[in-house]
């Protein structure tokens, strides 16, 4: 392959990529991450209030990379920003559980899946995981105990079994282990 035969290739992936950035899609999907201060572009976009469609995002994803990333964070903890989320991609539903599960993410579609998951503290609550859903089965006199103990202490019973759980954790921790 030649110098000539380069520059021509180069120029054709050029104008594809010039094309591409003009599509609606593209210009919907950055315009309402930049509108939503997500990321920022050094092109103006025209702010986009509407929910946007999973299969856009994925298609600007494959112009700018970022979209790709962002994205599985984005349904975890801006949900809203979508009009469904009911039908992800396999790949995509895959690494949003582990975010979920706060388990670490597979890769997607080429991009690491540590690169995806240090966007989860970045959107919505800054430096908030999701949390995680867990049911448990108290007896009528536990559940009496945590009611009044929220009334008394003006928390939510969450906050308060939260604030159990850090008591028991730093007094195990004072305490020496007994072999």
């Amino acid at each position: 392959m030649d110098r000539q035969e380069l520059q021509a290739r180069a120029a054709r992936r050029l104008a594809v990529l010039k094309r591409k950035r003009r599509d609606p899609r593209y210009r919907r999907v950055l315009g309402r991450l930049t509108q939503a201060g997500l990321l920022s572009a050094s092109e103006a976009f025209e702010p986009h209030r509407n929910a946007l469609t999973i299969s856009d995002v994925l298609w600007a994803g494959e112009v700018e990379p970022r979209v790709l990333e962002i994205l599985p964070a984005l349904v975890v903890k801006r949900p809203a920003l979508f009009k469904s989320i009911g039908d992800l991609p396999p790949d995509l539903a895959e690494v949003v559980t582990a975010l979920r599960r706060n388990e670490a993410a597979p890769d997607f579609r080429g991009l690491p899946g540590e690169a995806i998951a240090r966007w989860v503290p970045l959107v919505g609550h800054r430096n908030k995981r999701p949390s995680q859903l867990r049911s448990f089965r108290l007896q009528a006199d536990d559940v009496a105990l945590l009611a009044e103990l929220s009334t008394r202490l003006e928390i939510s019973q969450t906050d308060a079994i939260r604030r159990g759980l850090r008591a028991l954790a730093q007094q195990s921790m004072l305490r020496p282990k007994h072999a």
